[in-house]
């Protein structure tokens, strides 16, 4: 499953930041209204949920508050990223951590 179609009430895709086909991270809002790192497995198909999921349905994995920049890093220069995605969300990132 596309990962801009795994937009839960719990967290609402802002960026997606890596997509290979096969898995996908993205930036975006949690129910606490917090910004967060997810990833996940997207699937064979548009029929397959991917992992993880719930009840059948697709969901995200949140990554950790420590380990969140880092992986923000450290895909810039990967293939199948969203270079301005990235840039956009460390200004982003940047700009709350100095509040």
């Amino acid at each position: 499953m596309r990962p801009e179609h795994v937009n839960l009430r719990n967290f609402q895709v802002k960026y997606v930041l890596f997509d290979n086909d096969d898995f996908s991270i993205a930036y975006g809002i949690w129910e606490d209204g917090k910004k967060h790192l997810a990833m996940r497995w997207n699937g064979d198909t548009e029929d397959d949920p991917g992992y993880p999921k719930t009840f059948g349905n697709p969901v995200w994995f949140l990554v950790t508050e420590d380990l969140k920049i880092l992986i923000i890093k450290s895909l810039i220069n990967l293939s199948n990223t969203e270079k301005e995605n990235i840039l956009k969300t460390l200004r982003e990132e940047l700009v709350e951590n100095e509040n």
